[in-house]
C-alpha cells in the first residue's frame, strides 16, 4: 500500500510543475508568504513639439496576511523613486525619500482576480506610473490552460482584456508559463481625429507552482488625435527579488506595521480636505505616528508610516490640497460648448492650491505648456503679454506639465512672468492634453469656447481674437 502511494505521488507531483503541457494558474499562496520584486518604469512622450521623458524605480512587495479555500487577503506596497533617463551619468540614489508610496489590502479569490475597498481602483493606469502595482496576479479560467490556448476578462470601464499561453521559458532557474495580455481602446485599430487611441501589452511569466509571476512586462501605447503613429509610450518592467515565508514573530511585526499604516492614513483622510482647524488633530495623529516609530521595531512596510507622516506635517503647515469630490468635477473631459471641469491643484508661486471656480465671473485663459520643450519661452512670453494686456477682464494662468517646482520657479524669474503659475500635470486627462502647448479659453460663466493645440503664426493671434469674443466689452 504505501508502495503504491509513493508511486502515485511521483505520477502527480510534475503535474503541479512547470514541465507538463497544460497548467492551473490559480495563485497558490501562503500565509505570512512574502513576494518583493523591482525594477523600472519609464515613458516618452514624443507627440507635436514636446519630448517628454521621465523614470522611475518600482519596489512592489506582497505579505500575504491570510489564505484559505476561498482565495487570499494580500497588503501591497508600491514605491516609486524618480531617477535619471537611461544613458544619463546620474546615480540614482536608493536612500531619497519616494515620490510615491502606496500600501493597499486586497482580497484575491481562486482565479486571481483582485478586489479592493469600495471606490479603490486596483487597474493599471494608461496614463502615468502605477502607484499600485498589482501585475503579479492574473485572473485565470477554472481549467487548465495549454500553449497557444486563450481567455479573456473583463475590467471596469475598459475593453476586454485577452490573455493568450505562448510558451515556456526559464527565467532564474525557474520554468515558467509566457503568457501575453493585450487590451485596446475600441479605435486603435483605426485611428479618429476627436479621441485618443491606446493599446495595453502585458508579456507575464507565470510560475504555475506558486501561482504568481515571476517576470512582468508592460506595455502602453497611446495615440493623440489626429496622428496615425504613437504619441506617447511608457514601458514598466520588474521581476520577483525574493519569495520568503516568515516565522511567526516576524511575520506579526509586518502585519502590525502594515495595520498601523492603513489606520493612521485612514484617520489623516477625512483631515486632508480642510486641515484648518484640526492642528489638534494632526498633533495627535503625530503623536500616534512617533509612538509607533520610537517603540516598534522597522520592517520593510515602514515608508508607509513615514509616508502618513509626511502628509500630516504637511496638513500642519497648510500645503495640502484639499480633494475635489467626482461629483463637483463635470463633465470629465473639456468640450467646447460645456462647462469646463473643475480643478483644485497645487500652486508654484502660492502657498493656497487654485481652483478654477474661484476665476470663474470673468473669461479664462489656461495656458498648459512644457517647460522643457522649445516653444515655451516664446508661449509664455505670449501669456505674460496676453495677462498685462487684458488683466482688468481676463485671467490668464500657466498650467505646467511638471514635478520640476524649482525649475519652474526659475523660468519664471527668468522670464518675469507675473500671471499665476499652477502644476498641470493632473489635468491630462480632463483637459485631453496630449500634446503642449494647449491653449483653452473659457468665458465668463466657466464654459469652454476654444481650444488651441500646438503653437504656430496665427496661433497667437487666434487666441487673442477668440479671447476677446467673451471680453465684457465685447458681448453684444
Amino acid at each position: 500500500m504505501v508502495a503504491t502511494l509513493m508511486l502515485v505521488g511521483c505520477v502527480l507531483a510534475p503535474g503541479q510543475s512547470g514541465d507538463r503541457a497544460d497548467w492551473f494558474l490559480a495563485p497558490r499562496v501562503s500565509r505570512a508568504q512574502e513576494f518583493v520584486y523591482g525594477g523600472s518604469y519609464a515613458e516618452e512622450s514624443t507627440g507635436g513639439s514636446v519630448q517628454f521623458n521621465r523614470a522611475f524605480r518600482l519596489e512592489s512587495r506582497m505579505l500575504v496576511l491570510d489564505a484559505g479555500m476561498k482565495g487570499a487577503e494580500v497588503a501591497l506596497l508600491t514605491m516609486l523613486k524618480a531617477r535619471e533617463p537611461a544613458g544619463s551619468k546620474a546615480i540614482a540614489k536608493l536612500d531619497v525619500v519616494p515620490n510615491s508610496v502606496r500600501l493597499e489590502i486586497v482580497q484575491v479569490d481562486p482565479q486571481g482576480r483582485l478586489s479592493g475597498r469600495p471606490n479603490v481602483s486596483l487597474a493599471a493606469p494608461l496614463d502615468g506610473p502605477p502607484t499600485l502595482e498589482c501585475g503579479a496576479f492574473v485572473e485565470s479560467p477554472r481549467r487548465r490552460v495549454g500553449p497557444d490556448q486563450s481567455w479573456d476578462c473583463g475590467e471596469d470601464g475598459r475593453p476586454l482584456r485577452l490573455w493568450k499561453v505562448t510558451g515556456t521559458e526559464l527565467v532564474d532557474g525557474v520554468r515558467c508559463v509566457k503568457l501575453l495580455g493585450t487590451q485596446q481602446s475600441d479605435d486603435w485599430e483605426q485611428p479618429r481625429a476627436d479621441r485618443t487611441a491606446w493599446r495595453r501589452r502585458d508579456t507575464v511569466w507565470f510560475d504555475p507552482v506558486v501561482g504568481v509571476a515571476h517576470r512582468i512586462e508592460r506595455v502602453i501605447e497611446r495615440r493623440a488625435p489626429a496622428h496615425l503613429e504613437p504619441t506617447s509610450k511608457s514601458v514598466l518592467r520588474y521581476d520577483l527579488e525574493s519569495s520568503l515565508q516568515y516565522p511567526r514573530q516576524s511575520f506579526e511585526a509586518r502585519r502590525n506595521e502594515i495595520q498601523q499604516a492603513r489606520a493612521l492614513a485612514d484617520a489623516l483622510a477625512p483631515i486632508l480636505p480642510d486641515p484648518a482647524g484640526h492642528e489638534a488633530q494632526i498633533d495627535g495623529l503625530l503623536a500616534k505616528i512617533k509612538n509607533h516609530l520610537d517603540h516598534e521595531p522597522p520592517t520593510p512596510y515602514r515608508d508607509a508610516v513615514l509616508h502618513v507622516k509626511r502628509r500630516a506635517e504637511a496638513a500642519k503647515r497648510g500645503e495640502t490640497p484639499p480633494r475635489v469630490s467626482e461629483e463637483d468635477l463635470a463633465p470629465a473631459v473639456a468640450t467646447p460648448g460645456q462647462p469646463a471641469p473643475d480643478f483644485l491643484v497645487t500652486s508654484f508661486v502660492a502657498k493656497e492650491p487654485a481652483r478654477l471656480k474661484k476665476w470663474i465671473g470673468r473669461p479664462i485663459v489656461l495656458v498648459f505648456y512644457s517647460p522643457v520643450s522649445q516653444s515655451a519661452r516664446e508661449v509664455l512670453r505670449f501669456a505674460q503679454h496676453l495677462y498685462v494686456e487684458q488683466q482688468s477682464q481676463a485671467t490668464v494662468v500657466g498650467l505646467a506639465l511638471s514635478d520640476d517646482a524649482d525649475g519652474v520657479r526659475h523660468q519664471q524669474e527668468e522670464l518675469q512672468l507675473s500671471f499665476p503659475l499652477i502644476k498641470g500635470t493632473g489635468l491630462r486627462q480632463s483637459y485631453a492634453v496630449e500634446t503642449t502647448p494647449k491653449i483653452v479659453v473659457i468665458d465668463g460663466a466657466g464654459v469652454v469656447r476654444g481650444t488651441f493645440t500646438g503653437w504656430g503664426r496665427e496661433t497667437a493671434d487666434d487666441v487673442s481674437e477668440e479671447l476677446k469674443r467673451w471680453l465684457p466689452n465685447e458681448k453684444k
